[in-house]
């Protein structure tokens, strides 16, 4: 079994396990070294790109597994499908349960996305991975944990002191070129970079060196058009997925799939016809109208701007929150002083981004923990000043019903923040459970529109 040796050593460790469904107990997994593990870490994209990726090899009638912050898809395991996990692999409980589920399921594929929470605890050196993927670095992306430079070497440790044969996939975007230069050197094996022609044009790296190069992308509310070349051939492709930034995660997979020896650009694009990203870029049309389920706001932002610009919408309404300090069951670091004052900075960076694109904004509740709501809502309220009208509806379910209620033909309702949680922590002790997705659902049901 290609994970014995991780599986011994942390049995030696007798680490508590999740239980195995029944029906799948006495399975032993034929597969052998045959399985295949994929593991995916980056600033963003890692959810979707893991996603398309898994969806596309079950398309195949692959026995593929997925363990993702927005779904774990493992037949064989309890957790239940299309809800967020936040850290799927969380630690090395978590770590040993993935393996005997994925071997009793008998699967042909491991899909892992891997946040730097879980390389800063490094029990994952040991798993013998056959692609490793970055999305793309933003050194940035996550300076309430990490200074800059501690967070690129986060990154950069899960390309370090390989022991195992792999293939490495570099998405190349928000970073520059002396990075990629960096990461291109990490470890001996071959590396694979995805990236559009803009980035590198203009960060200076030969195309040629491009494995996966978008040439050409048309975007608008009904989806992408892309065109990219990959091993001198050049390719078209459509999607119903929205947002500009989508289109590196599915040069990031197609890249991967490549890689994998199982890639067909036409089945790919089938694959996509009716995916759906749970909370990221989870897109409603109805009555004229585009209601959006995302967790990314300044991407999101920067996308509904440009349509905005192209005269694609029309008036941009953002239902919005921000998490609070001090729930009892969060870890120690999201409890302190010091992360309250963070999250105040958060707030004015988050209200600052709005103005000049919002036309309105709903200010709402958002696993406030031990704050009160109202009171981070007016905070907020008052970065916002008179540059951008805005509301409080503390009650989140009625802010995004009212939203969608004011909206009309042409406009965008953007719910941002949640993504595909469902658990909302509403004070230090109490918690209540909310899905954004599914309270748009119920509301449009509710109001009759199609």
């Amino acid at each position: 079994m290609k994970l014995l040796k991780v599986k011994e050593k942390l049995e030696k460790k007798q680490i508590k396990k999740r239980g195995i469904k029944k029906e799948y107990k006495n399975n032993v997994n034929s597969k052998g070294n045959d399985l295949k593990i994929i593991g995916i870490t980056g600033s963003r994209g890692k959810s979707t790109t893991a996603v398309m990726i898994h969806n596309y090899l079950k398309s195949l009638g692959y026995k593929s597994t997925l363990y993702s912050s927005v779904m774990v898809d493992s037949p064989a395991s309890h957790l239940k499908k299309n809800e967020a996990y936040e850290v799927a692999v969380r630690d090395e409980e978590s770590l040993i349960s993935i393996i005997e589920e994925a071997e009793a399921y008998g699967a042909d594929y491991l899909v892992l996305e891997v946040n730097e929470s879980t390389l800063a605890k490094g029990f994952l050196k040991d798993v013998p991975f056959d692609v490793r993927v970055l999305t793309n670095l933003n050194p940035k992306h996550n300076l309430e944990q990490y200074s800059e430079e501690q967070y690129v070497e986060l990154k950069k440790s899960f390309f370090k002191d390989i022991e195992d044969d792999c293939k490495c996939v570099i998405g190349f975007q928000d970073y520059d070129k002396e990075l990629l230069d960096e990461l291109l050197k990490v470890n001996k094996y071959p590396k694979f970079i995805c990236a559009s022609n803009y980035i590198a044009t203009v960060k200076g790296i030969e195309s040629e060196k491009v494995t996966c190069l978008l040439t050409g992308l048309d975007t608008d509310i009904t989806g992408m058009k892309l065109q990219f070349k990959m091993n001198g051939n050049t390719h078209k492709l459509e999607t119903n997925l929205i947002m500009s930034y989508n289109a590196l995660n599915i040069l990031t997979a197609l890249t991967t799939l490549e890689v994998l020896d199982v890639l067909d650009v036409n089945k790919f694009e089938q694959s996509l016809e009716k995916l759906v990203i749970p909370g990221r870029a989870e897109v409603y049309r109805v009555n004229g109208r585009l209601i959006v389920v995302d967790t990314h706001l300044p991407a999101m932002l920067d996308c509904l701007k440009v349509l905005k610009e192209q005269g694609k919408v029309n008036k941009i309404k953002v239902v919005v929150g921000s998490m609070g300090y001090g729930y009892k069951h969060w870890e120690e670091r999201f409890k302190t002083q010091e992360f309250a004052s963070q999250r105040k900075e958060v707030r004015k960076y988050a209200m600052d981004l709005l103005i000049g694109i919002a036309d309105y904004v709903y200010l709402t509740e958002s696993d406030s923990g031990k704050e009160n709501p109202i009171n981070i809502c007016e905070e907020m309220k008052s970065y916002l000043s008179d540059e951008v009208s805005s509301t409080i509806i503390v009650d989140r379910e009625e802010a995004i019903k009212q939203a969608i209620l004011d909206s009309e033909e042409g406009d965008v309702v953007f719910i941002s923040g949640r993504g595909n949680r469902r658990i909302l922590c509403n004070s230090e002790t109490t918690m209540k459970l909310l899905k954004d997705s599914d309270v748009v659902k119920k509301i449009l049901k509710c109001i009759k529109w199609n």
